[in-house]
């Protein structure tokens, strides 16, 4: 069986942690459970700290001094992990309860995926949103720069540096965006969103009045364009997402160096 370490940043989640430990718990093919606390200002370090008395074994807490954001919580603890895959679940989301056999399954029969992308079941999403004849098609947009359903190959994770943490991401949200569209170009994304021979395989999506999908839904759906989020943003993020493929291509061409080993140079100056 491939183990992998499941990694959930923490930020004032003291309602919906607990249900989001216990759906990654009982999955056989964890790893390490990694709980990422981004200086909650609630109850949610304590909550932390009672889970890993509880099980520590399988339970890593991090504590971060300072408020840094979701993606450098997530980047910290796939930094620590000493796992060969790593998955990404958000604190007020769950695991259904074959997630991370679906997930091991994939990564052994086809290690050549940098990513893996889980179906994403909505609860809680507003009729207004669901009604729409272009909903599921959105979701699946959704589904696909997403964070919450993620696994990856982590050696391919940690060669794209993480998620990127820019101070623009703070401010608009959108890393996992970013990063998403930059696996697309530069590894193999499997999904199992249809037809994928299993059934409970996926994340349970649990909306909220905050939930950052209302903005794409909102945009995508009905036009409404966020007024923070203009033309010189967006030329911002996709060339956060072009840097992070160049990294790749970059690396790329040092591992397919044919000479490996040694080599002795001299520079010589005009």
């Amino acid at each position: 069986m491939d183990c992998i370490d499941v990694i959930i940043p923490c930020y004032n989640a003291e309602n919906t942690l607990a249900r989001a430990i216990e759906s990654v718990l009982v999955q056989p093919e964890l790893g390490c459970l990694w709980l990422v606390d981004d200086a909650s200002t609630d109850s949610t370090a304590s909550q932390i700290r009672q889970w890993q008395q509880r099980y520590p074994q399988q339970i890593r807490a991090e504590f971060l001094a300072t408020n840094r954001g979701q993606a450098l919580a997530r980047n910290w603890a796939a930094l620590l992990s000493a796992s060969s895959h790593i998955a990404f679940l958000d604190a007020d989301d769950a695991y259904q309860p074959h997630a991370l056999q679906a997930a091991s399954a994939v990564f052994r029969f086809r290690p050549q995926a940098g990513l893996l992308r889980l179906p994403v079941t909505g609860h809680n999403i507003p009729e207004h949103y669901r009604q729409h004849t272009q909903f599921a098609l959105v979701w699946r947009t959704f589904e696909m720069i997403t964070a919450t359903n993620t696994g990856f190959n982590r050696a391919y994770f940690l060669a794209c540096g993480g998620f990127p943490s820019d101070s623009l991401f703070r401010r608009l949200g959108g890393e996992d965006g970013a990063l998403g569209l930059a696996t697309v170009e530069s590894c193999m994304v499997a999904t199992l969103f249809d037809k994928a021979g299993m059934t409970d395989i996926g994340v349970d999506f649990y909306g909220h009045d905050n939930m950052h999908v209302r903005k794409l839904l909102d945009d995508m759906l009905f036009g409404h364009a966020r007024p923070d989020c203009g033309e010189a943003a967006l030329q911002q993020v996709n060339a956060v997402t072009q840097t992070i493929v160049q990294r790749l291509h970059d690396l790329q061409q040092i591992l397919d160096y044919p000479n490996p080993g040694k080599q002795a140079l001299q520079l010589f100056t005009d």
